[in-house]
C-alpha cells in the first residue's frame, strides 16, 4: 500500500512540474496558487500529533530522528520503530498513517491540477488586472435572490422523504446517487467518495424492550419496541434505538432517576443515595439539554448497568398529552413517540480515530474501542415511562427535576415497589457499512484556489422531513439555480463548493472522513464552511450561529433577503432588530461558536475556517420555551408535517435557500474577504469574562493579550483602508492573513488524552457535553476540575494561542513581540 502511494505521488508530482510550463506568468493569481502549493507542500508531511506519547513534538512522517537515537533522522521514523518492537500491528498502523499523508500530499498536488488548471488553460491574453480585481456584481446577488423558487423546494422536500436515508442501507446509496445526478445537470463537477465505516442497527424483527417484572417474574408492563404510525402509505422505518450502545440484556431490582442526565444531575443523585447504592442499578433520564451519549456515559461512569431515556412532556409537549394537543393533531410529542439518535461520544468513524477510514487505514479492534457505550440502554415514550416512573419509590426530587407527566410522583428511587424488577433487553449490531458523500464543484474564475463551502447531511433516523431533509431540499434548489446563472455567463470569482454528507446522524462520519482524508488541502484553501441541518423548523426569526469574522457579511445578507411570512419590506435583517437585537451595540443578535452538533464541527476543529450554521427557528415563548422542535429523530418527521404544521407555503425554505446562497456569494465574489477581524475583540473579552475563576487576578495573563489583540485588530483594518485594490498581490497578502487567522487557534494537540480532535483553543465542545460549545473549553474543563495548578495551565495555552493568533495579523516585518 505504502509503495503504490509513492507511486500515485511521483505522478501527482510529475504532473505538478509538468504545469509551470502552462503557467500565465502575467496573472499574479496563478503564480500565486502554484507557490502556495510548493509552499504546503513539505507541511502536508507533519503528523499534528506527531509520533504519539511523549514524542509529540516529532511530526515529520518522512524525516524525524528515531525513538532509539534522537540524534539523527531516520526514513520514516515511526515506521522503523514499529519494525524494532516487532509488533505486526503496530507495523500495520504505521504504514496506513503514512499512506494517508503521502495521499494527502498526492491529493493536494492532484486537486491542483483538476480545478487550478483545468480553470487556468485558457488564452493568456485574457487576463488584465482589472478583471482581477473587478468588485463583485451586486446584480448577481439579486438575481440569486429572485431566482430561488418555494414551490421547487417543496418539491424536492415532497420527493426525498418518500423513502427512508438510513446511512449504510440501499436507500441512502439512492438519495446519494439522486443528489449527484442533479448536480451533474447543475453543471457541477461531482465526486462520490466513499468511506467504510463502523455503524450499529437494531434488529427489526426483535424490537429492543423494556420491562417490568413482579418477584414472581409475572410481567407487570413491557414497552412496545415501536412507533404506532399514523399515516398507514408512509414507508416503514428503523424501530427506535440507540445506536452504538450493545447488545445485551440487563436486569436490577434498582431504578434510579436522574433528571437530565447532566453530570451534575448525578452527582447530586449520588450525594442522595450514595455511590455504592447506583453500583448495578439502572437509570432512567429524560432527554434535554445535553448530547444524549454523554446521559448513557455518566449513567455508566456513576454505576449503572443500564439506561432508560425518554422525552418528558414539560419539554415536548408542554400544554398537554391529550390527542387534541399532540401528534397528528399538533406538533407536540405523542404519548408513543420515541426519540433515536446515536451514543458515540467522538466524532467519526469509531475504528479509525484521527484518520480517515479509507480502504488502506488501519482499524481498532471492536473490542478495544473505549469510547463505546458499554452498557445497554433503550429510548422509550413517555406514555410508557409514565408507568416505570409510577413503580418508583425512593424520596421525591425538588421542584426543578420534576416533568410534567400526570399521576407521576417524581421520586430519586431506589428498590421498586413491591420487589419488582426491570429489565432492559437490547438487539443491537455492530456493523461495517460504506457510506458516500457527494462533493460537487463549481470552478471559480479568479481565485479557483479558494472555497466557499455549502453543506447538509443527507442520512435520517426516519425520513426526516426536518432533520435533515428541509437543508437537502433547499440545498438542491440553491444548486439549481447556481447552475442556471453558471449556463447563462456566470463564474464565481472563488470556487463553489457543496456537499452532502453520509452517516452525520451516527456521529458526523461523513464530514468528519472527509475532512481528516483532505486536511492539508482543505486547511490551506477553505473561506467558509455553511452548513444547512435543519434548515427550518418555524418562521419565527432566522437563528444564526457563526465565526466573530463572519458577522458582517451575514448582516449584508440579511439586509438582502425576504423574512418569511412578514409584511412586504420586510428583511431577516429587519427581523433581528425588531426581535432580537443587542440593546448594547444596537445590532442583531449572532451567537458565537458552533459546537460539536453538525457537520460544521470538522471545519471548527480541524480545518479551522470560518464557518456558520443556521435554522429558520421557531419563538419558543409561542411554546412554553422548548428549546427543539418535538418530534425530533421521531417516525413522525414526514412531510405532512413539515407541511401542516412548520411551513405551509415553504416561505421559511425560500428565505432560508436565498440566505445561505446570498452570504455564499459575498464571500465568494468580494475581491477584499468580508472577514471582520475586529468582531473576535469582543468575542474574546465576551468569552473570557464567562469564565467563573476563583481568583480573578488568574485571568491576568488572557486579559493582557486580548488588549494587544485588540490594538493589532484595529491597526489591520486600518491597514485595509490603505490598501492598493488594484494591486492583486496587495489583495491576496491581506486575504491569505484573514485565511490564517482562524486557524492560528487549532491546538494540534487539541484538548490532550482522549479530546485531541477538539482543536479550536476559543470554541469548542467541553467535555461535560459534545453538543455545546464553550468558551476557552480547556480553561473552563479546569475550571470544574478544581486543580489550580491546571487552571494556571490552561490560561497560559490560552494566552499563547491568543498571542499567536494576533502575531498574523502583522505585517511581514513586525510579528516579533518586543
Amino acid at each position: 500500500p505504502l509503495r503504490n502511494a509513492i507511486n500515485d505521488f511521483g505522478t501527482a508530482t510529475q504532473d505538478f512540474v509538468a504545469r509551470l510550463k502552462s503557467l500565465d506568468f502575467e496573472n499574479p493569481y496563478e503564480i500565486r496558487a502554484y507557490n502556495d502549493q510548493l509552499l504546503q507542500l513539505e507541511r502536508a508531511f507533519l503528523n499534528p500529533l506527531g509520533q504519539g506519547g511523549d514524542y509529540t513534538d516529532l511530526k515529520h512522517v518522512v524525516y524525524a530522528p528515531a525513538k532509539i537515537n534522537l540524534y539523527a533522522a531516520d526514513g520514516f521514523p515511526s515506521l522503523s520503530d514499529a519494525i524494532v518492537s516487532d509488533d505486526s500491528r503496530e507495523i500495520a498502523n504505521q504504514i496506513a498513517i503514512l499512506l494517508i499523508i503521502v495521499a494527502v500530499v498526492a491529493t493536494a498536488l492532484a486537486l491542483g491540477l483538476g480545478i487550478i488548471i483545468g480553470h487556468f488553460a485558457v488564452p493568456k491574453t485574457s487576463w488584465k488586472y482589472d478583471r482581477l480585481t473587478k468588485p463583485a456584481d451586486q446584480r448577481n446577488y439579486q438575481i440569486f435572490i429572485n431566482s430561488i423558487q418555494a414551490t421547487n423546494i417543496e418539491t424536492n422536500l415532497k420527493d426525498l422523504t418518500s423513502r427512508p436515508h438510513l446511512a449504510g442501507l440501499p436507500e441512502d446509496l439512492e438519495s446519494a446517487e439522486v443528489i449527484e445526478q442533479r448536480w451533474k445537470t447543475d453543471g457541477l463537477q461531482v465526486t462520490k467518495p466513499k468511506y467504510n465505516v463502523l455503524l450499529s442497527y437494531p434488529d427489526n424483527s426483535n424490537p429492543n424492550r423494556v420491562t417490568l417484572t413482579n418477584s414472581d417474574g409475572t410481567v407487570i408492563f413491557q414497552t412496545s419496541g415501536v412507533e404506532p404510525v399514523y399515516d398507514t402509505t408512509q414507508p416503514k422505518t428503523v424501530n427506535p434505538f440507540l445506536a452504538y450502545t450493545p447488545n445485551g440484556t440487563v436486569s436490577s431490582t434498582k431504578l434510579y432517576y436522574a433528571n437530565y442526565g447532566e453530570l451534575e444531575d448525578l452527582q447530586k443523585l449520588a450525594s442522595i443515595v450514595g455511590n455504592v447504592s447506583l453500583q448495578g442499578s439502572i437509570i432512567i433520564m429524560r432527554y434535554g439539554r445535553i448530547f444524549r451519549g454523554d446521559k448513557v456515559m455518566h449513567a455508566q461512569y456513576f454505576g449503572a448497568i443500564g439506561a432508560i431515556l425518554y422525552n418528558d412532556p414539560a419539554d415536548y409537549a408542554p400544554f398537554g398529552t391529550t390527542p387534541d394537543q399532540v401528534y397528528d393533531q399538533k406538533w407536540y410529542m405523542p404519548p408513543s413517540g420515541v426519540q433515536r439518535g446515536a451514543t458515540f461520544p467522538s466524532n467519526g468513524d469509531p475504528l479509525t480515530p484521527i484518520y480517515p477510514s479509507t480502504d488502506y487505514m488501519y482499524r481498532m479492534r471492536e473490542e478495544s474501542l473505549r469510547f463505546l457505550p458499554k452498557i445497554p440502554a433503550q429510548p422509550i415514550g413517555y406514555g410508557e415511562a409514565q408507568i416505570i416512573l409510577q413503580h418508583m419509590q425512593g424520596n421525591e426530587v425538588p421542584v426543578e427535576w420534576r416533568g410534567t407527566l400526570s399521576n407521576v410522583v417524581y421520586r430519586y428511587g431506589g428498590e421498586l415497589l413491591n420487589a419488582s424488577t426491570i429489565e432492559v433487553k437490547t438487539y443491537n449490531r455492530l456493523e461495517r457499512k460504506d457510506t458516500y458523500n457527494v462533493i460537487g464543484i463549481m470552478k471559480g474564475e479568479i481565485e479557483p484556489d479558494r472555497y466557499v463551502v455549502i453543506g447538509n447531511h443527507r442520512d435520517a433516523w426516519s425520513l426526516g422531513s426536518l432533520d435533515p431533509t428541509s437543508g437537502t431540499a433547499t440545498l438542491l434548489e440553491i444548486t439549481r439555480v447556481l447552475g442556471e446563472m453558471h449556463k447563462n455567463g456566470f463564474r464565481p470569482r472563488r470556487s463553489l463548493m457543496f456537499c452532502s454528507w453520509g452517516a452525520e446522524e451516527y456521529g458526523l462520519i461523513g464530514s468528519v472522513e472527509y475532512v481528516e482524508e483532505y486536511v492539508k488541502v482543505l486547511g490551506a484553501r477553505i473561506v467558509s464552511y455553511l452548513n444547512l441541518d435543519v434548515a427550518v423548523d418555524g418562521f419565527y426569526k432566522v437563528d444564526v450561529k457563526a465565526s466573530p469574522m463572519l458577522f458582517d457579511a451575514i448582516v449584508e445578507a440579511g439586509k438582502m433577503v425576504p423574512s418569511a411570512y412578514d409584511p412586504a419590506g420586510q428583511t431577516v435583517y429587519g427581523k433581528w432588530m425588531q426581535v432580537d437585537r443587542n440593546n448594547v451595540t444596537n445590532e442583531p443578535r449572532i451567537r458565537h461558536g458552533l459546537g460539536s452538533g453538525s457537520d460544521y464541527f470538522a471545519f471548527d476543529q480541524l480545518a479551522g475556517s470560518s464557518n456558520y450554521d443556521a435554522t429558520y427557528r421557531f419563538n419558543p415563548a409561542d411554546h412554553k420555551n422548548l428549546r427543539s422542535y418535538p418530534l425530533y429523530h421521531t417516525s413522525y418527521e414526514v412531510f405532512s408535517m413539515m407541511k401542516t404544521f412548520v411551513d405551509p407555503d415553504f416561505l421559511a425554505h425560500r428565505t432560508m435557500g436565498q440566505f445561505t446562497g446570498v452570504l455564499a456569494l459575498i464571500l465568494s465574489e468580494s475581491p477584499v474577504l468580508p472577514l471582520n477581524i475586529s468582531r473576535y475583540t469582543s468575542a474574546l473579552i465576551e468569552t473570557m469574562n464567562s469564565l467563573k475563576v476563583t481568583n480573578p487576578i488568574d485571568l491576568d495573563p488572557l486579559r493582557n493579550a486580548i488588549n494587544d489583540f485588540g490594538k493589532t485588530a484595529q491597526d489591520f483594518a486600518a491597514r485595509s483602508k490603505l490598501m492598493d485594490t488594484e494591486n492583486p498581490y496587495e489583495i491576496r497578502i491581506y486575504n491569505d492573513q484573514l485565511l490564517q487567522f482562524e486557524r492560528a487557534f487549532l491546538n494540534p494537540l487539541g484538548q490532550g488524552s482522549d479530546y485531541t480532535e477538539m482543536k479550536h483553543i476559543i470554541y469548542a465542545p467541553p467535555k461535560s457535553n459534545q453538543y455545546a460549545s464553550s468558551g476557552f473549553p480547556a480553561v473552563s474543563d479546569a475550571i470544574i476540575s478544581g486543580s489550580k495548578t491546571e487552571i494556571e495551565y490552561q490560561i497560559a495555552i490560552a494566552t499563547y494561542f491568543v498571542r499567536g493568533a494576533l502575531s498574523t495579523l502583522k505585517e511581514f516585518d513586525k510579528f516579533i513581540a518586543v
